[in-house]
């Protein structure tokens, strides 16, 4: 994979501003951000260390929105590690926060609870109003798309998506039975010995739930596969379908889901964020991931020229995505104007190779920073077409070294053909919910 420098230039007019406002001052304005951790760009380095002239994106804003508006603004920028903690502390009232980022399914509960409040999407038009003109300018058709499908426009604007699979070591596993969530049931090597506890799985119930009913309901899932890959089932019918399975949380599935995980408790370690760096260090030899975090452990590994791929079992997973909500009681309009800076597109470019997720926008500096990244040198023979009209918009194909797939540029930007087997997870409406719950508890204490 190529390498680029972050996008300096680009921001160079937002990174040459002294900062305006300065941790503990007094600022016209103040609004609470509360994000996953590692989700936005910092301007530091590998170590930790300002890079010397950067601005990170929340330095940016603030002096962006002096520009604008001649206030000043302080933002209080906190983290959580999972969106459950995050909605706990929403609901208790323990942080007062006017932007949050969860991810579908969470939006979803928000949005029934009533703890949001409105963006002001228009379904006549498809468009937000003017105060988020970025990101009517920017926003990708097949986001867009999702978004309103989903029910979620009105309440929620997206920050980035992407879909699950494994990151793994090609040179530890075996490539043809790692394409199948089968895998994590029965690990082995190349060589067909065990990889037991060196592979692992989220300590996430959503996450690794579903990948238990992909297990359960695998010949269901493969028959509908062969059926759309035959060209008798459309890609909608193919993927209504398989959201229908994806999301099931009936007691017959929840009993089995249950036997299942605590066989797969024999085999795969649990861990909440230390896998991406474990499959580096050679401790693991696959992990269950979330693209952005595959993009980070392959780029690290490179570092070190250990050579990870990364894939998305053929049975079908998850494609998901974050959105920025405001819970009730937020400041909407600089709420609003955070918002509508993060669709800028040189902001967009730096917080999407910042993170390694992908940016919902399809503007001409996020293609622009796709084929930087990805696009095989001009001559080159081994090459695949990729089309991503899909996302960007028709006539944009772009040419991948075709030792290169399966890696970075497929977990940013999965074909379409792989999006079509892949479902959006759903709220399960809290009765379900606590079934699942319940569940989960007894299978982290081995009952």
């Amino acid at each position: 994979m190529k390498k680029i420098n972050l996008l300096i230039a680009a921001g160079a007019a937002l990174a040459s501003m002294g900062s305006l406002v300065s941790c503990g001052s007094s600022a016209d304005v103040t609004i609470t951000v509360y994000n996953a951790e590692d989700y936005i760009y910092e301007a530091t380095d590998d170590d930790g260390n300002q890079i010397d002239g950067e601005k990170s994106t929340i330095e940016g804003f603030q002096d962006w929105y002096y520009e604008q508006t001649g206030k000043t603004i302080e933002v209080n920028y906190q983290t959580f590690s999972t969106i459950e903690e995050m909605y706990s502390k929403i609901k208790a009232g323990s942080i007062k926060a006017d932007l949050v980022c969860p991810s579908d399914y969470m939006i979803q509960k928000m949005q029934r609870e009533g703890m949001l409040e409105s963006f002001g999407y228009d379904s006549t038009t498809d468009k937000y109003g003017e105060d988020l003109q970025n990101v009517n300018d920017n926003l990708s058709p097949y986001i867009k798309d999702l978004f309103k499908k989903n029910s979620f426009s009105d309440y929620a604007v997206p920050y980035f998506w992407g879909t699950m699979g494994y990151t793994y070591n090609p040179e530890k596993v075996d490539t043809d039975k790692i394409n199948s969530w089968e895998f994590q049931w029965n690990p082995v090597a190349q060589d067909g010995t065990s990889l037991a506890n060196m592979i692992s799985v989220k300590d996430s119930v959503r996450d690794t739930y579903f990948t238990a009913v992909m297990h359960v309901y695998h010949n269901e899932l493969m028959t509908l596969k062969n059926k759309f890959d035959a060209g008798t089932l459309s890609a909608t019918e193919y993927n209504d379908s398989l959201s229908e399975i994806f999301n099931r949380v009936d007691s017959e599935t929840l009993t089995k889901a249950k036997a299942a995980l605590l066989d797969l408790k024999k085999k795969a370690i649990l861990e909440v964020d230390e896998g991406k760096s474990d499959i580096v260090k050679g401790i693991l030899v696959s992990n269950l991931a979330w693209s952005g975090d595959a993009v980070y452990a392959m780029d690290t590994a490179e570092e070190s020229e250990v050579y990870l791929n990364y894939t998305i079992p053929q049975e079908g997973s998850n494609v998901w995505f974050d959105g920025w909500c405001m819970p009730k009681g937020s400041n909407v309009e600089a709420s609003k104007a955070f918002v509508n800076y993060l669709s800028l597109p040189e902001v967009a470019a730096k917080n999407m190779e910042a993170t390694g997720y992908t940016s919902p926008l399809a503007c001409d500096a996020i293609w622009d920073l796709v084929n930087d990244l990805y696009a095989a040198e001009e001559g080159a023979t081994e090459v695949d077409e990729v089309d991503l009209s899909y996302f960007f918009g028709e006539d944009h194909k772009i040419n991948v070294l075709t030792e290169e797939r399966g890696r970075q540029f497929d977990a940013q930007y999965p074909d379409e053909n792989t999006i079509a087997r892949c479902a959006v997870m759903k709220d399960f409406g809290d009765e379900a919910t606590e079934a699942l719950h319940s569940m989960w508890g007894e299978f982290k204490a081995g009952n």
